[in-house]
């Protein structure tokens, strides 16, 4: 198998280099011989991802890293028996959301005139290489059955030769790749995988004190490297891998969201708990985090849906209390972001702000939450789309291309079902994640969003553990963080938050560090304090309120004045019923339960 290899090599012969891979990486396996397993096992995935880079399709693209899957899990398995730590992580990251990247340029998305003249010539002379490569394959009949059986016309000598024709072609293809990747790294991402270096993710942690935790469930085990900038080790969940663990966060975790809300939502901290143990997370951070304050977490499958903030580590503690949390798809997802322009130099008080605010005029505190954000830094009425008669398709668009900073305070709604159609709900129709996708809705001048809606980055990831969320769907617009949502989010609750959390970037926190404290004042605000703050707003807003229902008395029903006005008596009416349902609350700390703060998440960059 080992000559044969060198004969079907990934890039002349895929089909054929995948299957004596596989069989030579498995039958290493079970003898443990990790050298060797590791050896085959690398020219079968070389040989996938050829194949990959030759499917013309998106769909198909996907079709194949599923149906080899499994080689990935023995890969990192084999590396782990062997004591190649590193290298395991570097196939962890390999494996893991290719669709997110192809996505994140996806040709079939493209219209020819939105890409730039040079990046189309690269393309036609890749494609044009490609299908040489095609041609010339085609011409020598490789791959038939009779040159699998050795009883054609061409011998050894001949086959290598046209391996030396066809390697050629491939240099030069590669070599064209290269161009095309510093005109523009996305598009190259999505027709070529460019194998993570250990190397390179080291290079995307700044401080000492910062880790990367990348966690991988094969079928028996769920292991969770640490990366720090000098060293990497591992720690591994024995016996809570996809069939235990992964199954056990299906059911327990994403199912009951999705079926009972109710009894998922009483069932938050216990779940939270049992996972803590499963992960035996508090000898995990004495054992591996000691001098750590920040972990930027690569979650694997279903953990991509937990709320790791809310993790208890002892007595009325949480993860996020010890450490600042940020979250990314995946390595090469961050790598793109720090890519990226230097927007990040700027100060936060010299960004631009924008707001879409209650978009479909039915919830009240969306637009006090609004108000606030726009009092806070100095937003003008023509960068606040408010209601349904400005927050339009159109005018989304347009703000987001205005502004640096833009946040979202309407309803989202995310589809498990189908994760393109998720959607931002606004006055005139809908902006989907497959829009948000396409690469004309690239925004290389946005910094920050948070989308302060409904289940924004709530996803269903699949076997290759691409999370496909309005949230990533932002990433992939060209946004340096997002701020969004792991589930239904209670009004009220959320203005609060967002206020919380503007407050603390205007005080110049970073984005991890201002979420962490807008959750711990959230959930450590007394009702006796929340109320002394609404007090000022219900006075206000009573008087916007009666404002707004004489002023309605003056227009025609049904006219623009008419409907703009009775949106803002409906919007303090609102306001006013919820300020009566939290002084009627008999909780001490009204949103101490996780299922208030701990749904706001941070991706991207710090």
């Amino acid at each position: 198998m080992t000559e044969q290899l060198q004969i079907y090599t990934p890039n002349a012969f895929p089909d054929q280099c995948y299957e004596a891979g596989l069989l030579l990486g498995n039958i290493a396996f079970i003898e443990k011989i990790w050298d060797q397993a590791i050896f085959g096992y690398a020219q079968a995935i070389a040989a996938v991802e050829t194949s990959r880079t030759w499917a013309t399709s998106e769909t198909r693209r996907q079709e194949i890293l599923e149906e080899s899957i499994d080689i990935y899990h023995k890969m990192v398995q084999a590396c782990i028996n062997a004591g190649q730590i590193d290298k395991a992580l570097e196939y962890v990251e390999r494996s893991r959301s290719k669709r997110l990247v192809d996505l994140m340029a996806s040709k079939d998305l493209y219209q020819s005139s939105e890409i730039p003249q040079a990046v189309q010539e690269f393309l036609q002379q890749y494609e044009s290489l490609q299908k040489q490569i095609d041609n010339f394959r085609s011409q020598k009949n490789f791959g038939s059955d009779r040159e699998l059986l050795g009883v054609g016309n061409r011998n050894r000598a001949a086959l290598e030769a046209d391996n030396e024709i066809i390697a050629a072609l491939e240099a030069e293809k590669q070599q064209v790749w290269e161009k095309l990747r510093q005109l523009d790294p996305v598009v190259a991402g999505e027709i070529q995988v460019s194998p993570p270096k250990l190397t390179a993710m080291q290079q995307l942690i700044d401080q000492p004190t910062t880790a990367i935790l990348s966690f991988y469930s094969t079928e028996e085990d769920t292991h969770i490297f640490v990366l720090r900038q000098n060293q990497i080790s591992l720690h591994t969940c024995g016996g809570e891998g996809q069939e235990n663990l992964q199954a056990w966060i299906r059911e327990k975790w994403l199912m009951s969201y999705v079926s009972d809300r109710q009894t998922w939502e009483s069932q938050i901290t216990s779940i939270l708990s049992e996972l803590a143990k499963r992960l035996q997370l508090s000898n995990f951070i004495s054992q591996h985090l000691q001098g750590i304050a920040e972990l930027i977490l690569v979650p694997h499958l279903l953990l991509h849906q937990i709320p790791f903030a809310a993790l208890p580590i002892e007595e009325n503690k949480y993860l996020s209390d010890k450490f600042l949390l940020r979250h990314i798809p995946s390595c090469q997802i961050l790598e793109f972001c720090q890519q990226r322009g230097k927007l990040e130099t700027l100060h936060t008080n010299s960004l631009q702000y924008g707001t879409v605010e209650d978009a479909t005029n039915d919830l009240p505190f969306a637009s006090f939450e609004g108000e606030q954000i726009a009092s806070l830094h100095l937003i003008p009425d023509q960068r606040r789309l408010k209601g349904k008669t400005q927050a339009t398709l159109h005018n989304y668009r347009q703000l987001a291309q205005q502004v640096q900073v833009l946040h979202s305070c309407h309803h989202a709604q995310s589809r498990l079902d189908h994760p393109l159609e998720s959607q931002l709900k606004l006055g005139d129709g809908s902006i989907t994640l497959g829009q948000l996708m396409s690469p004309s809705w690239r925004l290389p001048n946005l910094f920050d969003v948070f989308l302060s809606c409904c289940e924004t980055n709530l996803g269903n990831p699949s076997l290759t553990d691409d999370i496909l969320t309005l949230s990533t769907g932002f990433l992939c617009t060209g946004a340096r963080s997002v701020v969004s949502t792991l589930w239904s989010v209670n009004d009220l609750a959320t203005a609060l938050f967002s206020i919380f959390y503007y407050q603390q970037r205007k005080e110049g926190k970073s984005h991890p560090e201002a979420l962490r404290q807008a959750q711990i004042k959230l959930r450590e605000s007394k009702k006796e304090y929340l109320i002394d703050e609404l007090i000022k707003l219900s006075k206000q807003a009573e008087y916007k309120r009666k404002e707004a229902r004489n002023q309605r008395k003056q227009y025609p029903v049904d006219s623009p004045e008419y409907l703009e006005c009775d949106r803002e008596y409906r919007k303090y009416a609102g306001v006013m019923l919820e300020i009566t349902k939290l002084k009627n609350n008999t909780e001490k700390f009204p949103f101490a339960y996780p299922h208030f703060w701990a749904a706001f998440t941070c991706q991207g960059l710090r």
